[in-house]
């Protein structure tokens, strides 16, 4: 690139612009695989990062007739990150036991970095943001604390999926009682840094040379929070068509988001399970007259059924890194019944009714029991039908 001064040389002592500079990579990639007939396997992947750099370009008068660049005024960087990742090692363990191991970590991380830089471990401190990130990390990834990755960004994205098998009908029992049976599972997990920004006290020459306030050495890039999320969309589910036109569905959903602020040194723990049943029922080209248009007119449809019930438990906790103080601070057990009745009058004209009923019992006293019941009637006309 190149700078643009003033087209007056003696008023270059006023010239002051901004220069921005903005970085955006991204990276996904996909396939599928079949390890035999009926099995199918869909791999994702991706990694997301932006940089946006700005600094204020002065021109000072010198010798010359048109000035000087000012190098002097530092360059102010922000950015975020995000990637796929992977916490399959630890998604059914206990959390408070995680919780202990991510602490005990702090001690083999510090020890670690102290090795790797030759500098003194004191200034690797219990809070400081360059131990906490990769201890937590390894903790909730079920990684190795002596070889997991102690930088910002990782390098390659882990692999989610999503499995579908529909094998069964093959036999004789599923065939002879069913017209269609799936089983699908899906698992995806996720890394990111919401926001980072680079940090003016850090020393690029002697970056282990002083320390901060709380006796830390000072990271290139200063971040607020980490987050870790992984979930079980889902963890099983079963979906089957009976040939007597019922229909049934059963699916668990299991979802974590672990949230690591190190302006405080607290840990945000979320966790959510949900459990679906349903049930459907198709009556097969049922008759009905009406006189709605001023004349009878005989109308004949199917009637589709469909009831789901659902049960989610949610809590969320904050976990303070330096106490044994584990708050609960959020949650909620929600039930829910939904119900339709679908008749379709014609091609273009279609009849439904709803009905909807929610309860939510709260984790926290101070937040009182709720319920919602909401239904009604809709008349969906397609324009484009036949």
């Amino acid at each position: 690139g190149w700078l643009v001064g003033p087209r007056d040389p003696d008023n270059s002592e006023y010239y002051n612009k901004t220069y921005r500079q903005t970085h955006y990579n991204k990276l996904d990639y996909t396939f599928a695989l079949k390890p035999f007939k009926d099995f199918n396997i869909d791999v994702r992947g991706n990694k997301i990062q932006t940089r946006d750099l700005s600094q204020q370009l002065d021109i000072i008068e010198n010798a010359t007739t048109f000035g000087a660049l000012d190098y002097s005024t530092p360059a102010f960087e922000t950015g975020n990150f995000s990637s796929s990742h992977s916490m399959l090692a630890t998604a059914f363990s206990n959390g408070d036991a995680l919780f202990q191991k991510m602490r005990d970590y702090r001690g083999i991380i510090a020890n670690r970095l102290a090795r790797e830089t030759g500098a003194p471990v004191s200034g690797f401190g219990a809070t400081s943001q360059q131990v906490l990130l990769p201890a937590f990390i390894a903790a909730y990834s079920g990684s190795n604390p002596e070889k997991v990755s102690t930088g910002l960004f990782k390098n390659i994205p882990i692999p989610n999926w999503t499995l579908r098998y529909t094998g069964l009908m093959k036999l004789g029992f599923f065939k002879k009682n069913f017209s269609n049976f799936i089983v699908s599972h899906g698992y995806k997990s996720s890394y990111t840094i919401s926001s980072f920004t680079n940090n003016l006290q850090y020393d690029n020459d002697n970056p282990y040379s002083t320390t901060n306030i709380s006796n830390n050495y000072e990271p290139e890039l200063l971040v607020s929070s980490a987050t870790l999320v992984d979930e079980f969309s889902p963890l099983i589910k079963v979906d089957m068509k009976m040939r007597n036109s019922f229909s049934l569905r059963g699916e668990i959903k299991k979802d974590r988001t672990l949230t690591m602020n190190f302006n405080n040194s607290t840990l945000t723990d979320i966790k959510g399970m949900e459990y679906i049943a349903g049930l459907g029922y198709v009556f097969k080209d049922v008759k009905m007259s009406t006189r709605f248009t001023g004349k009878k007119v005989k109308l004949k449809g199917d009637i589709n059924l469909r009831a789901d019930v659902s049960l989610r438990d949610n809590l969320t906790q904050i976990r303070a890194v330096d106490q044994d103080n584990n708050q609960i601070s959020g949650g909620q057990r929600l039930f829910s019944i939904k119900f339709t009745a679908d008749y379709k009058l014609s091609n273009s004209l279609t009849a439904s009714f709803y009905y909807n009923h929610q309860t939510s019992k709260y984790a926290i006293s101070t937040t009182f029991p709720r319920q919602a019941i909401n239904g009604g009637f809709n008349i969906i006309y397609n324009l484009g039908g036949n």
